[in-house]
């Protein structure tokens, strides 16, 4: 799209994407503020710890990618590298989120946000308490008991912010706190949950709940106590107003997701897209071969392969 007003009404315009970054690069974006903007955001999942796969994908156009280090191990260092590569190869534009490896991993916390990381997924959420001593670890004082980061926090260099804001008040604005809820406990809490104020969006794991409940693997169902959970996921959610995020792939599932209310979705895995779309191309390459030499009949390829 070039020139002339967006005609993009529910989605974010890409050519705004940028509005949403921080003064400097070494600073969290603001994934609060995006997620409170209304429009539907498109994410993807980024498994692979390489920085060539996150360059790639840092220039693709969504909205936010979601850092899996809860099940993927990735070392520290490959991981800050990698918030700071999709911070910069984007220019800004897209937010990287870190799902750490535990609700207790608070040093992962500290280390990807003094890394620029726009926000934390925190797996098996299922008490306020537990959110509680999260929201301490990701914000500064008076809010919680961050430590300011000394390597990425260089005065007059680093700690650009509009007037009147700090880099610590900023980040306070900026950084998203997302509980992951995938357990019938979770979800027995989820009002109390959605209730605090720390809480910007909340993560639903629908394979694990399913799991917990007794139910094959998969993010959508028809059973009765997942759909009654999901049910009471959208009314928390209307009822006091937070964004839910969750996996959406394909049309099928991106339309369920809409109509539970999830706003904050995630499109694409990049392990899926490798392995089902070289799945799909080896199908569709091999039936045109067979197509191309049943139509020559030029007798090229004998019965046994050979040519």
């Amino acid at each position: 799209m070039s020139g002339g007003a967006s005609t993009l009404k529910f989605t974010v315009d890409p050519s705004t994407q940028a509005s949403w970054g921080a003064p400097t690069r070494q600073q969290s974006s603001n994934m609060r503020g995006l997620i409170r903007s209304g429009k539907v955001l498109l994410g993807q999942v980024l498994s692979f710890p390489s920085r060539q796969v996150a360059k790639t994908l840092a220039v693709t156009g969504a909205d936010w990618i979601w850092i899996d280090a809860e099940h993927v191990a990735w070392s520290q260092k490959l991981l800050v590298d990698v918030i700071q590569i999709i911070n910069h190869e984007s220019g800004g534009k897209m937010i990287p989120i870190v799902r750490v490896p535990s609700k207790t991993a608070f040093e992962y916390m500290a280390w990807c946000l003094d890394a620029g990381a726009g926000g934390i997924i925190i797996p098996h959420v299922e008490t306020v308490e537990e959110i509680a001593a999260v929201a301490g670890a990701c914000r500064f004082p008076p809010a919680g008991h961050r430590s300011y980061p000394p390597f990425t926090y260089l005065p007059g260099l680093t700690d650009a912010t509009p007037e009147g804001e700090s880099v610590f008040s900023l980040a306070n604005k900026h950084v998203a706190i997302i509980p992951q809820i995938e357990s019938r406990v979770g979800i027995q809490n989820i009002d109390s949950i959605m209730q605090m104020e720390e809480v910007d969006a909340v993560m639903i794991g629908a394979g694990d709940l399913r799991l917990d409940m007794g139910m094959s693997v998969g993010f959508v169902g028809e059973e009765p106590e997942f759909v009654a959970a999901m049910s009471r996921v959208t009314a928390m959610s209307k009822r006091y107003n937070k964004s839910l995020v969750g996996v959406a792939m394909g049309t099928f599932m991106l339309e369920e997701r809409l109509k539970q209310g999830f706003t904050v979705l995630v499109n694409t895995i990049d392990l899926y897209a490798l392995a089902f779309t070289t799945v799909t191309e080896l199908g569709t390459a091999r039936a045109a071969v067979e197509a191309y030499f049943d139509k020559s009949h030029s007798g090229a390829v004998h019965a046994n392969g050979d040519v």
